[in-house]
């Protein structure tokens, strides 16, 4: 049985409010360009796309132990694993660039800014 008392905390087993994780990158993909073989986000979330098939570039992958550091919820921790957080897919004449976390989060991720020019200057050329 639920009760009242227990709300918050059954709250925050699904809440993601600020977290980082260890992103496994393709650095042999332009949206990648500069980057080792990793980039560190910061989830907000537990927004992940399933894998890219078909033609589809998985650039940016969560894994199950990718966790660094932050507060991440027990069933939200669950849900950060094994996911796309960075890809590329073609449809029609253009590309479609998939990110699941914002890189320029206020202005204060500065690992994200090569990121975002990545996928504005140097996917689809």
């Amino acid at each position: 049985m639920r009760r009242y008392e227990n709300r918050q905390r059954d709250e925050v087993t699904n809440s993601v409010p600020g977290s980082i994780y260890k992103v496994e990158l393709d650095n042999s993909h332009p949206l990648a360009f500069g980057y080792p073989d990793h980039y560190y986000t910061i989830k907000q979330d537990d927004n992940l796309y399933e894998f890219l098939k078909d033609g589809g570039w998985n650039i940016g992958v969560i894994r199950k132990d990718n966790y660094v550091s932050g507060f991440t919820g027990v069933k939200a921790k669950e849900k950060l694993k094994d996911g796309l957080l960075f890809g590329v897919q073609e449809m029609g004449r253009g590309k479609t660039i998939y990110m699941a976390d914002d890189p320029l989060f206020r202005s204060f991720w500065e690992n994200g800014k090569l990121l975002f020019c990545n996928g504005v200057f140097l996917v689809g050329q």
